[in-house]
């Protein structure tokens, strides 16, 4: 009873526990274990690294492989030229020139690696034979008796790798000299397309230098082994060098080629050698050799006893800071939190002032920090609420007191206007009648969507006002498609478009100032708006400044600019209609500016 009162007096009590059972028990039966595992453990994840590492050799093997099988059909290329390879031996005379020319394709090929020790081709039709090595060229009539078609498997177009071998210098005897590297060989048969008819072929010795830096990378020397054999059992390389083109024979061969999985591993105990052999194999062209690498128990099995002793031993040292450090985490954890129960007592006190002075940047001081901004909000709330009623009876004021001033002006307008026609004065009603035309549409606050029309009919207005400013040096001309007219558009579209004109486009000077504007629905999905002028324009470098800015659809500086009145029109028709609506800003030649605006209409708005 002591015991279970004592877990369930307090929660730093329970964390101790819990905390102890929850890390001590793991890491007594981890101690148990252990050694039991620890040894097949290492060994299967050694066997799953070398897997992998074994197939990446065999895939670099396949891949260098395909290189020199991509090199071997140079052959074929430029078949239609005169004075291709390809051409070169189907003919069945030669020239001088001709075999200059064969001489030229063999070596193009032979430095297409640094592998290749030497090129031979065979010509059937005239029964000559070609090899270049390290540049020198040499010909001769009677081709190589130990390669003729019946050599190549099953007499197949595919070509096929000879195995590792002393290079031979294909029967010409009074050639410089005969190489003496291991090299393996890629035979290619040529035949003249389509008709299947053999022209020749085409050897390519190589030498094993590649191969023998990609199997470096796959075992440890002097603890490790590499072999990669033919399907013969014939070694075309090893990390034993004195194997290599060698037959090989041996009990764990016979056991790879018994092996129906491609890839895989097994042990050997025998008295020449105990250990792992991990295998894969290599496919070219049909040809199937193995990639097998061999690894002794002593290096398999090494240091796994030190490592479970030393884990073993790192373990009890953690398992003693663990329990310390368990003792030490629980009460300070758990400290804040009786602190912070305290406080909120204090509320339920109707204490709405929380004092907790935590430095915490963890959960719990999070909680902390937000409780005490919540108590402090609420009793904001409380006292705020008063002073945010009278600001909303004080705004309410405002707003009335904003619409009395406009509609005052507005009933002003027309009383000065049916004066003017007591006085028989109709261009000051006209005039007084588009300055109410514009104010009632402005002050109108309820339609942010208007028919394209009112809005047209809002321009008419303004540029009669601005007419009567500039007398005769004004003309303007507004064409609309019928189509267009009842289409529904965002309020203010068009004023900022005339507006740019007279901010920064008028010029007052001998030359009237023109204004078109032209409204046209070209098709069912489109709307374009063009107004253009004959003012001063701007220069080449803002146009460009001011052309950037709208194609990023940005505001631009906190002064007055002509670009700004044109973003917000841009912005606000993407918002209404579509993300690719455009504004263009060009200069009209000789003077003026053009302004286009072209609107998707995929969506309709209503107004």
């Amino acid at each position: 009873m002591l015991k279970v009162k004592f877990i369930q007096g307090s929660i730093s009590n329970k964390l101790i526990v819990f905390l102890l059972i929850a890390i001590i028990l793991p890491m007594v039966i981890s101690i148990f274990i252990s050694y039991m595992y620890t040894r097949e453990s290492l060994k299967k994840d050694f066997i799953r690294e070398n897997l992998h590492t074994v197939h990446q050799g065999k895939s670099s093997i396949q891949d260098y492989l395909e290189q020199i099988n991509h090199i071997s059909l140079s052959i074929y290329r430029d078949i239609q030229e005169p004075d291709s390879l390809y051409q070169l031996i189907s003919a069945k005379s030669r020239t001088y020139l001709m075999e200059k020319e064969i001489f030229k394709n063999l070596d193009s090929i032979s430095k297409e690696s640094k592998d290749i020790l030497q090129v031979y081709l065979h010509s059937h039709r005239s029964q000559q034979s070609y090899l270049t090595i390290d540049g020198f060229p040499k010909r001769n009539q009677e081709p190589n008796p130990e390669m003729q078609l019946k050599d190549f498997p099953d007499n197949k177009v595919a070509p096929f790798i000879e195995s590792t071998h002393t290079a031979q210098n294909y029967g010409m005897v009074d050639f410089p000299y005969a190489p003496k590297d291991k090299v393996i060989t890629i035979h290619r048969p040529i035949y003249k397309v389509p008709l299947k008819e053999y022209l020749g072929y085409l050897s390519i010795d190589i030498k094993l230098d590649s191969i023998k830096a990609m199997s470096r990378l796959l075992y440890s020397k002097n603890s490790e082994d590499i072999y990669l054999i033919d399907q013969q059992n014939k070694v075309m390389y090893s990390s034993q060098e004195g194997m290599i083109g060698s037959k090989f024979n041996g009990d764990w061969v016979d056991r790879l080629r018994s092996k129906k999985k491609s890839t895989g591993s097994f042990e050997s105990d025998t008295q020449q050698f105990k250990g792992l052999t991990i295998y894969d194999t290599v496919n070219y062209q049909g040809q199937k050799w193995v990639l097998a690498k061999r690894i002794p128990n002593n290096v398999l099995y090494k240091n796994v006893n030190q490592l479970v002793l030393i884990n073993s031993l790192v373990i009890l040292v953690s398992l003693f800071i663990v329990i310390i450090a368990t003792l030490y985490i629980s009460l300070k954890l758990t400290s804040p939190i009786k602190e912070l129960i305290n406080s909120i007592k204090n509320i339920k006190l109707k204490d709405l002032k929380l004092d907790i002075n935590t430095k915490s940047t963890d959960e719990i001081g999070i909680l902390a920090q937000t409780i005490k901004n919540m108590v402090g909000t609420i009793d904001n709330l409380i006292m705020k609420e008063y002073r945010l009623e009278l600001a909303n009876k004080d705004n309410q004021l405002k707003a009335l007191q904003a619409q009395i001033n406009p509609h005052f002006i507005y009933n002003t307008l027309q009383s000065i206007g049916a004066i003017a026609l007591q006085n028989n004065v109709p261009k000051i009603y006209d005039l007084t009648s588009s300055l109410g035309k514009m104010m009632r549409y402005n002050m109108n606050t309820s339609q942010s969507i208007v028919e394209l029309s009112k809005e047209v009919d809002q321009i008419r207005a303004y540029l009669e006002l601005q007419q009567q400013r500039f007398k005769q040096k004004l003309v303007y001309k507004i064409e609309i498609d019928e189509k267009a007219e009842t289409l529904s558009i965002p309020k203010m579209i068009l004023q900022p478009l005339v507006e740019n004109y007279f901010k920064h486009g008028f010029e007052q000077n001998e030359r009237p100032g023109e204004m078109w504007i032209s409204i046209t629905r070209p098709n069912p999905d489109l709307l374009l708006i063009m107004v253009e002028d004959n003012g001063k324009g701007i220069d080449t470098e803002r146009l460009r400044f001011v052309q950037q800015k709208l194609k990023d659809s940005e505001t631009y500086g906190t002064t007055p600019d002509q670009s700004i009145g044109l973003s917000n029109v841009i912005s606000r028709i993407k918002l209404y209609f579509h993300e690719q609506a455009q504004i263009e800003i060009a200069n009209r030649d000789p003077h003026g500016l053009k302004i286009t605006l072209r609107i998707p209409l995929r969506k309709e708005i209503s107004a």
